[in-house]
């Protein structure tokens, strides 16, 4: 008849593998630390510009023809950073053994297919998982998520055989933390600028490349019934009215994803005229003295309520001989709509959405630019003054320019230093612990060494 022992120890065994063994427990902390580490690093990429996140997921439903409330989509990409920040540094701390490898293998069951039908159709030209920060291929991203989906299913078994750093009775502290650490970051990067920029146009770059290169010739890809043809720029293209779809244009000499996503890196801010036919580039940006550059990406979502600040700011910048312009992306039938309705004294350029929404998050935002140099950027309502031509506005401009990347370090000091400390003692804890048991032990087995033997009955 089997013991009590042994039927205990073939219980505990996983996968016909023993979880409280050594060399299983080591993998699991690597897997462990590996795993939500890239969690942790996804998540951040996102967080720190929410706006770059909300415009992926506003791809991803276009794409899909998917029609959902603003506001919920909104919630929705605020959510998914924190989400996959906070399982991240629940994993690498072992907190939450157990809900946290499920939580991570719930993401992973949804990314993953998103992921396989993203590298299969190619709808948009990456996936956006590490934002702005890192950019791959679409197959990729998709391996990757394999890789991931394998381990969040190994920690899924054996995560909670493994130890821990923070002490499960203040587990629930390092969440909230977390929590509002990463709540933090997100609302900086939303109301103000991301506050790490990732993008092509961080502060202190120039705003157009001082030796502009020739454009490439590109193919033209388009689709219908599903079947793709490519057009080169001196073919005639296809008629939209006989049911072709517009798919993507891809560099001749560059036709690989890789190559696409790599223009990204490329400065190619470009103005237009209001008929969005001549290129002012050249004429309109000035390669010496101030300039304040109102980017508005989607001028029929800016609010009528805006127009008085900006044309108090407008009046500011004119009175301290700052040149002021307007570049936005909109049809002439909704400048026309901004014109009428709030009287602009400040010549209006447009551009591209794509280009406007990297060169700053917001709508409307603000750009300060110094001799062809990008001093500062802030969204509109991070401007902390309703009336630029109050008397205590001040009249250097750069007074308006925040240090993010210090807000950045401070924030990030003062979360690690809490974690830190969680750690510490939980780790002094343990020690206490373990010693108050050996003293103990050690005081038994001296009352049975030290005590008679008792007389055989």
């Amino acid at each position: 008849m089997p013991s009590l022992h042994s039927s205990s120890s073939a219980s505990k065994r996983i996968l016909g593998l023993c979880p409280d063994s050594l060399p299983i427990r080591i993998l699991t902390w690597f897997v462990r630390e590996l795993t939500g580490g890239v969690f942790i690093f996804s998540g951040f990429t996102k967080a720190v510009d929410p706006w770059g996140t909300l415009y992926k997921i506003q791809d991803y439903l276009a794409v899909m023809g998917l029609e959902i409330w603003p506001s919920l989509v909104k919630v929705g990409a605020f959510a998914l950073c924190a989400v996959e920040f906070i399982v991240g540094v629940m994993l690498c701390f072992g907190s939450f053994r157990r809900t946290s490898a499920w939580a991570a293998t719930a993401i992973m069951c949804f990314m993953l297919p998103l992921t396989f039908w993203i590298a299969l159709y190619d709808p948009v030209p990456d996936c956006g998982c590490f934002g702005d920060a890192l950019i791959i291929s679409n197959w990729a991203t998709f391996w990757k998520n394999v890789i991931l989906m394998i381990a969040v299913l190994w920690l899924s078994f054996f995560n909670r055989h493994a130890g821990w750093l923070i002490n499960p009775a203040i587990q629930w502290i390092g969440l909230i933390v977390t929590s509002v650490f990463c709540v933090a970051v997100e609302g900086a990067g939303y109301f103000y600028q991301p506050l790490l920029d990732f993008r092509p146009y961080p502060v202190g770059s120039l705003l157009t490349d001082e030796t502009p290169e020739e454009e490439p010739e590109y193919k033209f890809i388009y689709e219908k019934d599903g079947i793709r043809r490519e057009y080169t720029e001196a073919d005639e293209l296809p008629d939209e009215a006989e049911g072709w779809v517009f798919i993507d244009r891809v560099p001749v000499s560059e036709q690989s994803i890789d190559s696409r996503v790599s223009l990204r890196n490329e400065k190619s801010f470009r103005l237009w005229d209001y008929e969005a036919e001549e290129d002012v580039t050249e004429d309109v940006l000035t390669p010496e003295g101030d300039q304040l550059i109102l980017v508005m990406p989607q001028l029929e979502k800016v609010s009528i309520a805006a127009t008085w600040k900006i044309n108090s700011l407008y009046e500011w910048a004119k009175s301290h001989n700052i040149e002021m312009i307007g570049a936005v992306a909109a049809t002439r039938d909704d400048i026309d709509t901004w014109d009428d309705l709030s009287m602009p004294e400040y010549p209006i350029y447009t551009s591209e959405d794509t280009v406007l929404k990297e060169l700053a998050r917001g709508n409307p935002a603000v750009v300060f630019v110094r001799d062809g140099v990008i001093r500062w950027k802030s969204s509109l309502r991070a401007l902390n003054t309703d009336d630029f031509m109050a008397p205590e506005t001040a009249s250097n401009p750069l007074s308006f320019a925040r240090n993010d990347k210090a807000m950045l370090i401070n924030t990030s000091a003062l979360y690690v230093s809490v974690m830190a400390c969680l750690v510490t003692f939980s780790f002094l804890f343990r020690m206490n612990l373990s010693r108050g048991r050996a003293i103990r032990g050690g005081r038994v087995r001296h009352e049975e060494s030290s005590s008679p033997d008792k007389p055989a009955l």
